[in-house]
């Protein structure tokens, strides 16, 4: 790291800067000023840590900006009608608009099943005509032509149904590409997707229709440019790299304050979807700490993980650092390798809440509360 070395050249532009502050100087009383600046003296080097990114849960700041995911309410926390669902309460500058899935045909032939959903709530359940399709899309997805767009969806439905999934780009009836599934069965079973669009448009559509006798539900879908980077956009992490950030601070921000970290680990189309009573925005939750751990791998920073302190609890903080960093013999561990991560994450970093004063954070906590969740995360870190 290099430093200025001090000077007398140095100090006089200097004070000659400061003189210029407060006094009038006319055209011909300017003069040049030669600085001096030594490159040869070195100084002990900057902490990479200085320099950092604070990465949260905003309404769509991770999902729809660094998350690769095109589509918006993927699980389906809203109904799927013809007509927009209310906006959820707070301040409007906390709302993110999302796209909505409306029907194809009419409304009553799509209903949500919370008998037996999927994941979350509730689940569509499209009803079927031997004549007309019927099912949900999903408009304003940006493609672009020549690129490759790939995904899964999760059906379950009467055998002999036939569902046609398109991504469609223009008006015209060559302006699509149809992925057709005709192996349904009474039980879940997730089946590929992969489209390459023809042309340029920012208004393309998801398409899901069935034909056939009975009925069939969708579980999940999900739809992502191919090449994504381990589900990040990689035009993003091609502009995070350059920024060369010493380290990473995840969840929040005061998101942390009503976020359930177990409902954002394991298979991303079983985890609920649900509105964040910080910033009143649905979140898919397919942004957990595995996830975030491989944006950090991919961007070569350190992991800064904050635990709730606001409705969480210090047992939920312990078992979060036991999760990250416990051996595979531990409940947490164990249950870590069981997602596919058997290696600890090593996270060194830890914060207890955010901004806990002034009635900012949800669930404020006391002094003596936080420091005795304080404690339960050192120990769990001490253990690990």
């Amino acid at each position: 790291m290099h430093s200025i070395a001090n000077s007398p050249t140095l100090t006089k532009l200097v004070l000659l800067a400061a003189t210029l502050s407060f006094s009038t100087v006319s055209p011909a009383q300017t003069q040049t000023i030669n600085a001096t600046i030594d490159a040869s003296k070195t100084g002990a080097p900057i902490s990479k840590y200085i320099y950092g990114q604070f990465l949260e849960h905003i309404g769509g700041i991770v999902n729809n900006n660094i998350w690769a995911e095109m589509l918006d309410d993927r699980k389906f926390y809203y109904p799927i009608t013809s007509h927009p669902p209310a906006e959820p309460s707070g301040p409007s500058w906390r709302r993110v608009g999302l796209r909505h899935w409306t029907p194809v045909g009419p409304d009553e032939f799509v209903i949500m099943d919370d008998d037996h959903p999927y994941v979350g709530d509730h689940t569509p359940l499209v009803k079927l005509s031997a004549s007309d399709p019927h099912g949900i899309q999903q408009t304003g997805l940006a493609v672009r032509k020549g690129r490759t767009y790939a995904g899964r969806v999760i059906l379950a439905g009467a055998p002999g149904t036939t569902v046609k999934l398109s991504l469609i780009w223009g008006r015209a009836d060559t302006d699509r590409q149809t992925v057709v599934v005709d192996k349904i069965s009474p039980d879940y079973h997730k089946f590929p997707l992969s489209f390459q669009a023809q042309s340029d448009t920012d208004d393309a559509r998801l398409e899901i229709v069935g034909t056939g006798a009975g009925s069939f539900h969708i579980g999940a879908v999900s739809l992502m440019p191919a090449n994504n980077l381990q589900g990040f956009r990689a035009e993003v992490i091609a502009a995070l790299k350059q920024l060369r950030s010493g380290v990473y601070r995840w969840p929040g921000g005061n998101f942390v304050s009503g976020y359930e970290w177990r409902d954002a680990i394991g298979d991303p189309d079983k985890r609920p979807p649900i509105m964040d009573p910080v910033w009143h925005a649905v979140q898919p939750n397919d942004v957990g700490t595995d996830e975030f751990m491989a944006l950090c791998r991919l961007l070569d920073v350190e992991p800064y993980v904050t635990v709730n302190g606001g409705f969480g609890d210090e047992w939920s903080a312990a078992q979060l650092v036991e999760y990250a960093n416990g051996a595979v013999t531990t409940p947490m561990g164990k249950l870590r390798a069981a997602n596919g991560h058997p290696e600890p994450y090593h996270i060194r970093f830890w914060g207890i809440g955010n901004e806990p004063w002034g009635g900012l954070a949800i669930g404020l906590h006391t002094g003596r509360a936080v420091g005795t969740e304080t404690q339960y995360v050192r120990e769990s870190h001490a253990k690990s």
